[in-house]
Formats: C-alpha cells, sequence, structure tokens
C-alpha cells in the first residue's frame, strides 16, 4: 500500500485529490493541508511515501521542499505549463512527477504509483511543451532525457529479453501493471526505440541484457 500525503492550495482541488486517493486501492491517504504551512512536520508525522502536490504558483522557490527530517518523500507536482519545464529542471531531491494541473484522475493516480516506485513521471503535454519551448535548448534537453537505465529499468528490460509480457512483470516483481507500462515507456525513450524487440536489441548491443 502507498501512503499518500496531498497538499493543495484550494479547498476544491484538496477535496477532489483526498477522493481521488481514497478510492484507489493500491493507495493510502495519510494526511492533506490546505497550503504548505507546517508541511514539512506533517510530512515527517505522516512517514508518507508520496507527496502529491497541487499548486498555482509561478515562483518556483515557493515549492522547495528543503532540510527534511523526515524519510526521503517521492514528490508529485501537478503544476501550470509554465513552470513545469523550470520544475524538472530546479528539483533534484524528491521529484518524481511533474504533470500539469489539468491531468485527469487516471493519470494522476498512476503518476503517483510510478513515482513511489522511483520512476521519473513526465506527462506528455511537459514534454511537448519542451519540444517547442525557446528557453529549453537542446543542451538542457540532452541534459535532462539522456540517463542510464534505473535498477529497475534494467531489471525489466532483461524481463523483456526473457519474454514476459507485462502482466508477468507486474506479478514477479510485486508492482501494478500501470508501473510496469511506465517502465517499458521510459525504456523505450532512454534506448530511442520503439519496439520490445528493439529496446532488447540495443540492450544486448550495450551489454545491458545478461545472457
Amino acid at each position: 500500500m502507498i501512503k499518500v500525503f496531498i497538499c493543495a492550495n484550494s479547498t476544491v482541488e484538496l477535496d477532489r485529490l483526498e477522493a481521488l486517493i481514497t478510492s484507489a486501492s493500491s493507495l493510502k491517504l495519510v494526511g492533506s493541508s490546505l497550503g504548505r504551512a507546517s508541511l514539512r512536520q506533517q510530512l515527517a508525522d505522516a512517514q508518507a511515501d508520496v507527496l502529491l502536490e497541487h499548486s498555482l504558483v509561478v515562483d518556483l522557490d515557493e515549492l522547495r521542499l528543503e532540510d527534511l527530517d523526515a524519510k526521503p518523500v517521492a514528490r508529485v507536482l501537478l503544476v501550470t505549463e509554465a513552470v513545469a519545464l523550470e520544475a524538472v529542471q530546479a528539483f533534484d531531491s524528491g521529484l518524481r512527477g511533474v504533470l500539469p494541473a489539468s491531468a485527469s484522475e487516471g493519470e494522476i493516480r498512476i503518476a503517483v504509483e510510478a513515482a513511489a516506485e522511483g520512476l521519473l513521471v513526465l506527462h506528455p503535454d511537459v514534454v511537448g511543451h519542451a519540444a517547442t519551448s525557446s528557453s529549453f535548448s537542446s543542451n538542457n534537453s540532452s541534459a535532462s532525457f539522456e540517463q542510464q537505465l534505473s535498477p529497475r529499468e534494467s531489471e525489466i528490460l532483461n524481463l523483456l529479453a526473457a519474454g514476459l509480457g507485462n502482466k508477468e512483470i507486474a506479478w514477479q516483481l510485486k508492482i501494478s501493471e500501470h508501473t510496469v507500462k511506465f517502465h517499458v515507456t521510459s525504456i523505450f525513450n532512454k534506448l530511442n526505440v520503439s519496439s520490445r524487440a528493439e529496446a532488447v536489441t540495443v540492450g544486448v548491443r550495450r551489454g545491458l541484457i545478461i545472457l
């Protein structure tokens, strides 16, 4: 069960996100906060796995969450596209997901599950905005997206090479199929491939798959 703490700056959004989390069988709501006052202490007390935060602020300094006394918390931010790209680049501690404030309930739920597994989740709208943003240079793009496979992604890539499907991988690793799909998509992006066969071929060529 993934323990989730919610923070929002409006009662409407707070109520919506609370209902979303409590309705998901794989998630458990352990606390919520209207605004960020005393947020660090509340997180420390709740011992949450994921902080789901909805904010419409444009000043990223207001979104920082430093010097936590609690265990590291995976953060999923729901923000405007105007600051989404900056958030991806600015926060290097705890941030595991950036979605537009308009993300659907299904997208938010899946992002929380993926973030708890350590996967970095970028919504397609955020990535699409990156491709057309004049402030997002090609050098920054390369620095942000050219990454090594995480240990979990390497594990899944080897299971793909063994011929396992998403359901079998999910069962073996004790994670949801949605999380497996996110990992597979991330593997495809990092290896610059579009199919499982290509991923396995590139993985073998790069020594990422144990034969």
